[in-house]
């Protein structure tokens, strides 16, 4: 029995530990802005909240000519880091039942 509680409190600890090398969960969305200037940061929003739940920071943004003669926006995002948390007052008992 004590030898599964520590592995069960190894493997907690583990969880809470960092992964390292955080660029590679950087990543891009991109939108297409009309040649008129319009604007593309409502979509460029909206697509980075589909992917990160907890936010996100914009590490960057490009824009890119097209041929036709519009632009393409591209934003470089870092999720947010997910961070548990055990608040035992903040449950509701009846919830439980």
């Amino acid at each position: 029995m004590r030898f599964w509680v520590a592995i069960l409190l190894v493997a907690g600890l583990s969880a809470c530990g960092t992964i390292g090398d955080d660029s590679r969960y950087r990543f891009g969305v991109s939108a297409d802005r009309p040649a008129a200037g319009g604007s593309t940061e409502t979509l460029l929003a909206w697509k980075a909240e589909q992917i990160c739940t907890t936010g996100y920071t914009v590490l960057g943004q490009d824009t890119v000519k097209t041929e036709q003669g519009g632009e393409i926006a591209d934003n470089h995002l870092q999720c947010n880091r997910y961070r548990p948390a055990l608040d035992i007052w903040d449950v509701s008992w009846a919830s439980i039942y």
